[in-house]
This record gives structure tokens, C-alpha cells and sequence, in this order.
């Protein structure tokens, strides 16, 4: 496992090995900004989003993402540093749902976790949901990131090309048929591997690392057809790829790799001024893997643990919109085939790993599930909006390992009423009850997509979440500002005991080392924006209480959980400098502070005797699970935007940013340093300039 953390941190960030320090933890200060121009409105603790402007952030990887702009928000706590992990309201970072036009994304992470795998150029809204869920919404018990992707220009020819950091990417939007159908694509393809090698010839950062490659791309392609006035079908594809692989020590090949695979055909008509139907088919497959190609003694070890996903959706929903009452209601129907943690022979000498026989299928789950789900609402725009969503959900699991069928019927609720009291004032409540059919076993906190996804059954029940909120939110002019509280309630949560060896041989066991329990969460969140033609900035501020208790873990004792960071503060902030019909300059900054997250670390020593050994040697001993909260994270970002020939038809804007400005040495983990017999803390991000520039044509 220490091998994957070490590609995680070379591989990716090779300009700041010769910064990244390893600290004693007594170090206390840390900080993260990140920055964004001003979002859309946002009621309390609904938090609905629509997140369009978000290009302009600073980020370690020099790459926008939505992700690290929802990560400013309240009730949000981040993974490991710069990372797309993400934890909302004291849930795990897999009851999370991201969907890319309703279909999940169940590997959403790029290059090892520091940003997300789908462009931006083709997503025309991102929404962030976090309480009083749509009946649409389903599989979840935290929240839920909606993506929409953009259809085509039905006129004219529009194309990007940009590079940042570590990801050059290309865009167009173009009509096949003027006025009838129209494409729209993206490809983008990260120099990582090649970079890595070039590091290797300058530098001897890299030494105990060979023959590095990397392989990191995603596509995007969408044909959208208007049928007529009323009605119009798309066709999409969407396929990314992560892959690494080095050798380590003599004879020693290691290999990462997860790739996402989508199809979609949808269909939207407007049956009537009112009424409006939409349905879709979609094909979903997601697999990762991890390999070892190694010669220990005569002994020939070329093995790899593999997992997949494959899913096959049918949705249907009709919306009525009236002037104050609307309706909703469907149909959903999913078929998915898990197969985790199956070992499998595997060759090397390529990247890509290359199998010599065909994964054991003694794992596999069928799992069939099915929805009825519909909502009523009563909506007045500035004056109320009441909101009841139910659905009830059918599960059939059948685990081919022990041959057991089982079968569960799970209802699940949302609610929501929003009240203006004033032209300035409102307040809003909102009730969520959910269930989640699959669970995910984390393994190290940078937010990868090799985490073990693995399906509810007979011996692991779904996941289930009931959630209160109730806040008010104000307006005056250009200031917004909102205040409220929640209180979380979890079940039949679980926890990894081995997650140190997640992806070893060992986890083809994994049944063996889940034990279920349950968690709470309670918290405060408070937001002020504050918007204008210069000047936009917002105050985000969390507290917040996260613990987990289980059975088998810490003797049934409650304990904080992993990303449990009861205080929370980001700021960010944008200024125009400078506005013209060519030329517009932006500076932008982001500041955060949190308080540090949990490690399990000994709280003393013993003598005693291993078999085998004549002489007694120092042995661990622990009092609790995650009885060390780590040092505080504060980091300071800065960013400066220039946009060019905006009254031209070739648009170009560079972004040039400091990530961690201030150069702190944040905690990422705790490492026990043998020869000195104390802890140390690791830190992975220096001071980081961040590039990125586009042109639009």
C-alpha cells in the first residue's frame, strides 16, 4: 500500500517532490484556497446550486473542477489534500451520487483523485443537492451532484482548445443538421507519464521509481436530434481511463487502472403546454484493478485484483406544470452484475494490464432493483413552496457465491416547505428519509476511484439515512445571507477493518473483515454572499459533530469519524480590475481553514516477545479508533484571470494561480519514523503555481 501512496504523490505532482517535507505533528497550521466567481442563488438548507462559473478556480492539477467549488460550501468536509474527496453532512465520501444526465458515475476521479473526469466544456448545469431530494433522486443517503450535458449549437461551428497543468483538452459544437441535430464532443488527455519521464532525467526524486507510464483521458461525444417543435431524442457516449504503471525495487512491476464506459439514448417532448414526459435506456460499466507482476525466490507472482460494475437503466418520468401545483412521477428500473475483489493471473511488460486467464466470478451479485416514484408541489414564486417526494423501491439480490436470493422493500421520503415571510426573510425545513443498495469500502482518503464498491445483500443490508434540517435565509439588495442546523441519523453503515490492504490478495476475503454499525451527525452551517459588478465574495462556515459506532470496532464505543472536522471556514472572493469589450482582468482569491482530521496513532509501548525472537521487542498499544486529531488545514490560494478578444470570434482567457501561497506544510497522514521511535507527519503540497489557458473559436 505505501508503494500506491508513493505513485500517488510522484506521479502527479513531480515539480513539488523537492518541497513536500514530512513534519513532527506538534506543526499546527495549515489552509486551502481555492476561488470562484459568484454562484447561483441558493436557499438555506436546500442548497440547490448551479454552478456554471467555476472555470477560473485554482487547483493543485491547473484543472477547473466543479467539485473543488462545491468543496467551499457548508456542511462540506474535504479528504486528503487537494484531493475530490468530499464528505456532506457527517456521510461517507461513497453516499455521495454523481450522475452525468441521471446516470451515476461510479469513477468520477482523475489522475489519482485531484480532479474529476468529465470537461467542463460540455456540462451547461452542475447542481448540488444535499436535503429535501426531488423523487427523482434515489440510491443516496448524503447527496447528490447533477450533471447536465450541453446539446450542440443547432447553427454554428464553436471549438476550445486548452491546456493547464496536467490536462490538454479539446471541445466543438457544431450542427450535422442546421436546425435539426447537432453534435457536441470533448477529449482530453493528460502528459503526466511523459512529464514523469522527463522529471526522472533531471532529478533524482524519482529513483526508486522505474520506467514510469501513465495513461489518462477522457471522451465525450452527444448527437441531439429535434424531431420537431415538441419532441427530441440524444444519443451519448462518455468513456475515461486511468492507468499507471512503474516498477519497484528488482522484479518488481506494479500496475493501478480504472476506466468508466457510457451509453444513453433519451428521449423529452412536451405533450402539452403543461404536460411533459422524458425516458431514457442507458448501459453503464465501471472497473478497476490493481496488479503485481513480480518474482519472488522462483516463485512467479503475476496477479491482479479486479472489480466491475455493469449496470442496464430504463427511467420514465411525466412532469405537470401548472401556475401553483406541479406533479412528478416514474419508473426506474436497473439491472447491475457487481463483481468485486476477483483475483485473476495477469502479464506484463505493457501499461494496460493484460490478463493470462479470466477472473473467478465468485463474488458476482445480480442485483435487480426497481422504483415508483412521485411528488406533488405547491410553488409560488417569493411566496411559499411545499414539496412531498416518496418513492418505493424493490431489491432482489442473488450472490452466486452461496447461491442466496434475497429480496427487500424499502419506502423512502423527502420533504420540503419554504415560507417567505417578508420581501427579505424566509425560513425553510426540509426531512429526508433514503436508502442506498450498494456500499463502498474506502481505502486511502484521496477520493480514487479504486475504492471496493460492493453491493447490499443478505448479510450487508442498503444503507439508510434520515436527515432534518431547518433554516432561515435572508436578501438585502446584493446581500444574501443563510443560517440553519441539522441533525443526521445513519444505519447499517460499514467499516473496513484491513483497509490498509484494500487492494492486496488478501482483500478477496473481504466479507470476513466488514463489520456493520451505525453514525450520527449534527451541525450548524452559515453562508453570506455578497455580489456586485467589481466585487463578489462569501463567507462559508460549518460546525459540525460526525461519530461512527460499530459492534467489532473500539469495543462498541463511539468514535469520531476520519473527516470529522468540527470547524470549517472558507472565504473566497473575486474583483474585476479591469473591464472592456476586448479585455477583462479578474483577480481571485480563496481561504480556508479546518480543523484537522482523525488518525489512529499508539498511546504507548510494552515489552514483550514475538515466536521465534530470544530478545523482547517494543509492541504497540492502542486505547482507541482515531484518537489523534491531526493538526489544523489552512491554505491560501491566489489567482489572476485574463480574458481577451471577448468582442472577437477567437476568445482567449489565461488563468495563471499560487496554490498554498503561504507554503504550509499541511497534514496529509502520520508515518511512525523507526529509527527516531516517534511520529511524523506527512505533507504533500508545497507552494504550486497553477496554469491554465483556452481559446475559443
Amino acid at each position: 500500500m505505501k508503494r500506491i501512496v508513493v505513485l500517488a504523490i510522484l506521479s502527479l505532482f513531480p515539480l513539488s517532490m523537492a518541497f513536500a517535507q514530512m513534519n513532527e505533528v506538534k506543526d499546527t497550521l495549515r489552509g486551502s484556497v481555492v476561488f470562484g466567481k459568484k454562484s447561483g442563488a441558493r436557499e438555506a438548507g436546500t442548497r440547490i446550486i448551479n454552478v456554471k462559473d467555476f472555470s477560473n478556480m485554482v487547483s493543485a492539477v491547473g484543472e477547473a473542477d466543479v467539485i473543488k467549488f462545491i468543496q467551499t460550501l457548508p456542511g462540506v468536509s474535504t479528504g486528503g489534500e487537494g484531493s475530490s474527496a468530499f464528505y456532506v453532512r457527517g456521510g461517507n465520501l461513497g453516499s455521495n451520487l454523481v450522475t452525468l444526465d441521471g446516470i451515476p458515475i461510479h469513477g468520477s476521479s482523475h489522475l489519482l483523485g485531484f480532479t474529476s473526469v468529465y470537461s467542463p466544456d460540455v456540462i451547461s448545469d452542475a447542481m448540488f443537492q444535499v436535503g429535501g431530494f426531488t423523487s427523482e433522486e434515489g440510491n443516496l443517503t448524503a447527496s447528490h451532484i447533477k450533471l447536465t450535458s450541453s446539446d450542440g449549437d443547432y447553427h454554428d461551428f464553436h471549438g476550445k482548445a486548452s491546456v493547464s497543468n496536467f490536462l490538454l483538452g479539446a471541445s466543438l459544437s457544431m450542427p450535422i443538421l442546421k436546425d435539426r441535430i447537432s453534435f457536441i464532443g470533448s477529449v482530453r488527455l493528460s502528459p503526466v507519464g511523459l512529464e514523469l519521464k522527463a522529471l526522472k532525467g533531471l532529478s533524482s526524486a524519482l529513483d526508486s521509481i522505474g520506467s514510469p507510464k501513465a495513461l489518462v483521458y477522457d471522451a465525450f461525444g452527444k448527437v441531439s436530434w429535434k424531431i420537431n417543435g415538441r419532441h427530441g431524442l440524444s444519443l451519448s457516449a462518455f468513456n475515461s481511463t486511468d492507468a499507471y504503471s512503474y516498477t519497484y525495487g528488482v522484479n518488481s512491476e506494479e500496475h493501478i487502472q480504472w476506466n468508466n464506459l457510457i451509453g444513453s439514448l433519451q428521449y423529452k417532448g412536451d405533450l402539452s403546454d403543461s404536460w411533459n414526459v422524458s425516458g431514457g435506456l442507458s448501459y453503464n460499466k465501471f472497473s478497476n484493478a490493481q496488479g503485481m507482476v513480480k518474482i519472488l525466490g522462483s516463485t512467479d507472482n503475476n496477479l491482479a485484483l479486479r472489480s466491475s460494475i455493469d449496470e442496464t437503466a430504463l427511467t420514465v418520468c411525466s412532469n405537470y406544470d401548472g401556475r401553483i401545483f406541479h406533479f412528478q412521477g416514474g419508473l426506474k428500473g436497473r439491472y447491475a452484475i457487481f463483481n468485486p475483489a476477483t483475483s485473476q493471473r495477469i502479464t506484463g511488460g505493457s501499461l494496460l494490464m493484460g490478463s493470462s486467464d479470466s477472473p473467478s466470478s465468485g463474488h458476482v451479485t445480480n442485483c435487480l432493483t426497481g422504483t415508483l416514484h412521485s411528488q406533488v408541489e405547491f410553488k409560488k414564486e417569493n411566496r411559499y413552496d411545499f414539496r412531498a417526494s416518496g418513492r418505493l423501491n424493490y431489491c432482489r439480490t442473488d450472490r452466486t457465491d452461496v447461491f442466496i436470493e434475497s429480496v427487500s422493500f424499502d419506502p423512502e421520503a423527502s420533504l420540503l416547505a419554504r415560507m417567505n415571510a417578508a420581501s427579505w426573510l424566509g425560513f425553510e425545513v426540509t426531512a429526508d428519509w433514503t436508502t442506498q443498495y450498494y456500499h463502498t469500502l474506502e481505502g486511502v482518503p484521496l477520493g480514487w476511484s479504486l475504492d471496493l464498491i460492493v453491493p447490499s445483500d443478505n448479510q450487508f443490508g442498503p444503507e439508510k439515512a434520515s436527515q432534518y434540517y431547518a433554516g432561515m435565509f435572508m436578501s438585502f439588495e446584493s446581500h444574501r445571507l443563510s443560517l440553519g442546523c441539522y441533525t443526521k441519523r445513519m444505519r447499517d453503515l460499514v467499516y473496513f477493518t484491513d483497509a490498509t490492504s484494500l487492494f492486496s490478495s488478501a482483500a478477496a476475503g473481504w466479507r470476513d473483515k466488514i463489520d456493520v454499525g451505525k453514525g450520527s451527525s449534527k451541525g450548524l452551517e452559515f453562508l453570506y454572499e455578497k455580489t456586485g459588478e467589481k466585487l463578489n465574495y462569501r463567507i462559508a462556515y460549518t460546525w459540525s459533530k460526525t461519530d461512527r459506532t460499530f459492534p467489532k470496532v473500539n469495543v462498541e464505543v463511539p468514535f469520531p469519524a476520519k473527516f470529522n472536522r468540527p470547524h470549517i471556514l472558507n472565504v473566497t472572493a473575486d474583483y474585476c480590475v479591469s473591464k472592456t469589450n476586448r479585455r477583462e482582468i479578474v483577480v481571485n482569491a480563496l481561504f480556508t481553514y479546518q480543523s484537522g482530521h482523525w488518525e489512529t496513532v499508539a498511546s504507548g509501548y510494552y515489552q514483550g516477545f514475538l515466536i521465534g525472537e530470544p530478545d523482547k521487542v517494543p509492541l504497540k498499544y492502542f486505547t482507541s479508533v482515531n484518537n489523534f486529531e491531526m493538526p489544523s488545514y489552512v491554505r491560501m490560494d491566489l489567482g489572476f484571470c485574463l480574458k481577451f478578444n471577448q468582442d472577437k470570434k477567437c476568445r482567449q482567457t489565461l488563468n495563471i494561480g499560487i496554490y498554498n501561497l503561504f507554503n504550509r506544510h499541511n497534514p496529509f497522514s502520520l508515518t511512525y519514523d523507526t529509527e527516531e521511535r516517534r511520529w511524523k507527519q506527512v505533507s504533500l503540497f508545497p507552494i504550486m503555481p497553477s496554469l491554465g489557458w483556452s481559446m475559443e473559436f
